[in-house]
């Protein structure tokens, strides 16, 4: 399982990680798909501007312990 992860890091407030948990995908070409077709596409304004200027950045990062889940 892989999630899409939004990084951003400020030199006084150091690093910001938000974990996108509304969707999750089988594997990680699924996952950049997503971003691809979303971002920056669907970011209002200021979010936008972050991507455009590298200060916000999409990933996609494997879901440990997953297999768990699904009683493996």
């Amino acid at each position: 399982m892989w999630v899409v992860v939004i990084i951003l890091v400020s030199a006084l407030a150091g690093p910001e990680v938000h974990v996108m948990r509304d969707a999750t995908y089988k594997d990680e070409a699924a996952c950049k798909a997503a971003i691809a077709r979303n971002v920056p596409a669907k970011l209002e304004a200021r979010p936008r501007q972050e991507f455009e200027q590298g200060l916000r950045q999409y990933v996609c990062v494997r879901v440990g312990d997953a297999d768990v889940l699904k009683g493996k």
